[in-house]
């Protein structure tokens, strides 16, 4: 890899773990868009930017201790995959109950209208008016798909697809805007923050089956990462050690608790020489209790991810994605919800370009929809930003 490369590499790592602000990862996106406009030939290397902090995944490279390395993970056989793009005319999404979304999605990443998929109906979102692509940046669905999240001017709205409750969000004052964060993973509980470009965000929780809202008091200089469904906050010191890193200290307090417990991550010994624990893709796992971790080289482009016991243990890597030589693929981690780990793939070989949302089971990664090539995407569980 040259400097230059390199260099945008490493600026893409750097913008990935700045995207707990949302206006800050509006003007990450719109450089991004200009770097790519600059230099066409780096457009391959660069992922779909979604999901709380998307992590760019390169080809796996060899890991450390024998025997804590990922099963090799198949493609699983099945029929063709659905595709799915944005229809010439689709109705404005309707008050009332229209059941639960699998995901919302835009089919590209500036100017176009956030969509809602139920069944096999799509939905334009409220909310475009003031800036379509990024309005759709900040787009997000509880893990269960029953509430959608989507910006209303400088403020927020999370309403019930399944009934007719809807929240409003409004900034505390102006020039600061207000929107999704985190969801705990059985969709009792939303962390939102209210926030201007910078890093003076407060966060309130939110119970969305009785709509009682509390403040969240963060540790000093912390920077949430994830919700839990006890409604700890799981967070990380801003200006935490610097790359590349292989001991990783968390946070994880109670609302109103300043100081929290610390779990510390030590991934040395299965980290590859070149790897490093990528502090800013950290996400709850919601079917052992501990967290899932990305992976990756200095340059912030993602390997794997690891799963890690509620006590900072490293139990397992998880995965290692497929390597593709010619590097025509990139892979990027989504988050996770009843499917268990979602990945999407964006595919850049011509005249098969698409981004494909992929369920990792078991051994087998199994595509579950194709999307438009340069879509931004919030599956269940995660915001789009």
């Amino acid at each position: 890899m040259n400097d230059d490369f390199r260099n945008v590499y490493r600026e893409l790592a750097d913008d990935a773990r700045n995207y707990s602000d949302p206006e800050r990862a509006l003007a990450v996106g719109r450089r991004r868009r200009r770097t790519l406009l600059a230099a066409p030939a780096l457009a391959v290397a660069v992922a779909v930017v979604a999901v709380g902090t998307w992590v760019t995944v390169r080809p796996s490279v060899p890991t450390g201790t024998p025997g804590n390395q990922a099963t090799e993970v198949t493609t699983a056989a099945s029929s063709p995959v659905p595709t799915l793009s944005p229809p010439p005319t689709a109705p404005a999404l309707p008050p009332g109950a229209v059941g639960r979304a699998s995901f919302a999605y835009a089919g590209c990443r500036s100017g176009c209208p956030g969509l809602a998929v139920v069944g096999d109906r799509q939905f334009i979102i409220p909310g475009q008016e003031r800036n379509p692509g990024s309005s759709a940046m900040l787009l997000s669905l509880s893990p269960d798909g029953r509430w959608l999240g989507y910006p209303a001017g400088d403020g927020y709205v999370v309403r019930d697809l399944t009934g007719t409750r809807t929240m409003a969000f409004p900034p505390s004052e102006s020039g600061r805007r207000t929107a999704a964060w985190f969801w705990s993973a059985d969709s009792k509980r939303l962390l939102v923050s209210d926030f201007r470009e910078g890093n003076d965000n407060t966060y309130t929780l939110v119970d969305v089956l009785t709509g009682s809202r509390t403040p969240a008091v963060m540790p000093a200089a912390g920077t949430p990462l994830a919700l839990t469904n006890e409604g700890e906050i799981v967070s990380r010191a801003r200006d935490q050690q610097p790359e590349p890193v292989r001991v990783l200290t968390l946070t994880v307090s109670a609302i109103g608790d300043a100081t929290g417990r610390s779990v510390t991550i030590d991934a040395s010994a299965i980290l590859a020489q070149n790897e490093s624990l990528l502090p800013g893709s950290v996400l709850v796992d919601p079917d052992a209790g501990g967290y899932l971790l990305g992976v990756g080289t200095a340059d912030g482009i993602s390997t794997g991810v690891l799963r890690v016991a509620a006590d900072g243990r490293v139990v397992e890597r998880v995965v290692d994605l497929p390597r593709d030589t010619r590097n025509r693929e990139f892979w990027n981690v989504l988050g996770v919800n009843g499917d268990g780990l979602l990945l999407s793939r964006q595919t850049n070989d011509t005249g098969r370009q698409a981004t494909t949302v992929v369920a990792v089971t078991g051994k087998a990664l199994r595509d579950l929809v194709a999307l438009p090539h340069e879509s931004i995407v919030a599956v269940p569980g995660a915001s789009a930003r």
